[in-house]
């Protein structure tokens, strides 16, 4: 370190090798404490100096600086650490400051300094952030609590009785720093990033923390949206995220047995069994929503339309005529070949809805609606124009009237589509004069499907449709529309 001579600067250097000193010191006291050392009676600290240059740039021999006696019959609690017995425990070390940094643990990549990553067979691969990163004790069977972060807070409150709180962070900060063996730069960054993950949990719960994507690291570390608007919003969302876990992975919630969670599920079935947006914000079963007008209410959930054999026997009234190309259908919308085989399907409409590529339950959910509309259905994510929503399926027969049903026609009959007790998602779209979705009809390997297209959904926005005048004109309901 070069210096000047002037008496202030001096002084500044001779204040900063101190202080490093000091703090080096203090670090191979924790660490031998830490290591159950007992401190005798008659404890002795030699210093000794080596390095140096004098004015020509000659090294100066190493050389003894002073010898001071540090008289301590008995150890403060506060030297020794709370319970310290995980596996990891700090080694007996009095490597010099630049072979102890050397020696320190190179930060893991990812979110935390420790990631579980648990497989599953449910539609591939889950994670679950350990935001419990560090446990005073690991049992047999461990379990990974209490939390870093609460035993942070819990050593500042210890401290605060004896030294203010500012210094009490500072101290714990420093312990914390041996503990890891990182520096503090590091250890405040990891802290700030584990309590975004705190909070959201507490927010949101641990469904937002498991099924989140690779943007979380950085939200969490750079807090930019961390508001209380932001936090409102995600208590608001905590039970929808809930239903989507555990109804789409039902066994989500055994990863949260590693930190002694409860694993209990709390919503069975089908994803759209559920209503979501109800009182206080929590889901509700989809029957009860229906019982005052019928008691006896369900629903069964199809993905695909079922046939009225009572009414058309083994006849498929959605049959038409296409062109046939090589023994495969030819799409009358974009002219490439339809098949449900990857190597010979070339159309690319509604993928994900037909073809090899469709895609699982839809990113939508039931909502109770604010404005007596009863349910609805609102948009988990935004849908670009043109993008399908799903396609309109219920049982397909002949003849009801004064019921809501979907007529469709080809060139050889007519059909109607019901969806009062059976049926998908579409059933519970509400009808606006300013829709932001339409039906259109589309032709699958020689069968006709309305589908519904979005016209530009956002994310959160409820998924409305024109019923047209004729369907108002036989029903006794009235357009809320106004």
């Amino acid at each position: 370190m070069a210096t000047s001579d002037t008496p202030t600067s001096l002084e500044d250097t001779a204040r900063e090798l101190a202080a490093q000193a000091s703090e080096q010191i203090k670090t191979i006291f924790l660490d031998l404490l830490r290591q159950n050392v007992h401190v005798g009676e008659n404890l002795q600290l030699e210093c000794s100096l080596s390095g140096l240059l004098d004015h020509s740039g000659t090294p100066i021999e190493r050389f003894r600086v002073a010898s001071v006696g540090l008289d301590r019959r008995s150890s403060p609690s506060s030297w020794r650490s709370r319970d310290h017995t995980t596996s990891e425990s700090v080694s007996l070390n009095t490597h010099s400051p630049r072979q102890r940094a050397s020696k320190r643990r190179k930060p893991n990549s990812g979110l935390t300094p420790n990631i579980s990553r648990f497989s599953s067979d449910l539609n591939g691969s889950l994670e679950v952030v350990e935001i419990f990163a560090k446990t005073t004790r690991v049992p047999d069977n461990p379990a990974l609590q209490p939390s870093s972060l609460d035993n942070f807070d819990d050593r500042v409150a210890e401290l605060t009785h004896s030294i203010t709180k500012e210094k009490a962070k500072k101290q714990t900060i420093a312990e914390a720093c041996v503990e890891f063996s990182w520096s503090e730069k590091e250890l405040r960054n990891k802290m700030a990033i584990w309590r975004g993950y705190h909070d959201i949990q507490k927010a949101a719960g641990y469904a937002a923390l498991v099924f989140a994507g690779s943007g979380l690291y950085r939200f969490c570390k750079y807090r930019v949206y961390f508001t209380d608007e932001t936090f409102e919003t995600l208590k608001v969302l905590r039970h929808r995220f809930e239903v989507a876990a555990d109804t789409i992975h039902p066994h989500w919630r055994q990863l949260l047995s590693v930190i002694g969670e409860c694993a209990k599920q709390n919503y069975a079935g089908h994803p759209h069994d559920w209503v979501v947006a109800g009182p206080g914000n929590e889901a509700i079963p989809l029957p009860s929503t229906y019982h005052q007008w019928d008691k006896d209410f369900s629903y069964t959930h199809l993905e695909e339309p079922d046939i009225d054999v009572e009414v058309f026997g083994d006849f498929d009234p959605r049959e038409v005529s296409t062109r046939i190309n090589e023994g495969l259908h030819v799409c009358d919308s974009c002219g490439e070949l339809q098949s449900d085989d990857p190597k010979t399907n070339h159309c690319g409409c509604f993928t994900s809805l037909y073809g090899p590529a469709k895609s699982g339950y839809a990113p939508v959910q039931v909502f109770r609606t604010p404005d007596g509309k009863n349910n609805g259905l609102i948009a988990c994510c935004a849908f670009e124009t043109g993008t399908a929503v799903g396609e309109f399926v219920g049982q397909i027969t002949k003849g009801l009237a004064n019921m809501d049903v979907m007529v469709g026609q080809t060139d050889q009959t007519t059909y109607q589509i019901w969806q009062g007790r059976r049926g998908n998602h579409t059933r519970f779209i509400n009808h606006s004069c300013r829709p932001n979705s339409e039906y259109e009809r589309f032709v699958w390997l020689g069968l006709q499907r309305i589908v519904l297209v979005s016209k530009g959904i956002k994310a959160g926005e409820e998924v409305t449709v024109d019923y047209s005048d004729t369907y108002w004109k036989d029903l006794d309901k009235i357009c809320y529309c106004r």
